[in-house]
């Protein structure tokens, strides 16, 4: 048996755990509110830009922009939370997923669809770390750097929306079999 799948199986047998999927799901929410909070003064939409872009000109003109206004250092604080935050996200949306999956009967042949938001989180750290070497130097932000940065962001919150859509998803056909169906 090779690591994805003791990874999938362990995943699997955690997702029986209402308390765990519980209280990972509270820390991920108190840890987006946080973050949120912090990056709110800095304009959701520039936020998202500049982790987005895969233009060195972008990510430059917002970045001078908070570094001229001194409202940087608001980025550089949602680090301190961001940093945790993959590992948040990563546990809660993939116990969603095998819990979705389990109640749904679905074929074990998509169990690797549990792994995805780790491969999200791993993005989103890289993300950071590049963030964080960029706004050392801005010079730093190549286009090639930048653009490298925008494909984990971007592979990132593909992953992430993907597994959500999925829980979403899985959990109105177990809601209709369950209830709808069930009912007639």
């Amino acid at each position: 048996m090779g690591i994805i799948t003791r990874a999938e199986n362990f995943i699997s047998q955690k997702s029986d755990s209402n308390i765990l999927i519980a209280t990972f799901g509270i820390i991920y929410f108190i840890s987006q509110f946080i973050i949120g909070s912090i990056i709110n003064p800095l304009g959701i939409t520039d936020a998202l830009t500049l982790q987005m872009t895969f233009s060195s000109d972008t990510f430059k003109e917002i970045a001078s922009g908070w570094i001229a206004s001194g409202q940087v250092k608001l980025y550089y604080r949602h680090f301190y939370f961001d940093n945790f935050h993959p590992i948040w996200y990563s546990i809660f949306l993939s116990l969603l997923i095998a819990r979705t999956f389990k109640i749904n009967n679905i074929s074990p042949k998509f169990n690797f669809i549990m792994i995805t938001p780790f491969v999200a989180g791993f993005c989103d750290l890289i993300e950071n770390m590049m963030h964080l070497y960029f706004l050392a130097d801005l010079q730093r932000a190549t286009p090639a750097l930048v653009a490298l940065s925008g494909t984990a962001t971007n592979t990132k919150w593909f992953l992430a929306l993907s597994g959500v859509a999925i829980v979403t998803v899985l959990t109105i056909v177990w809601l209709v079999k369950k209830f709808i169906i069930k009912i007639r």
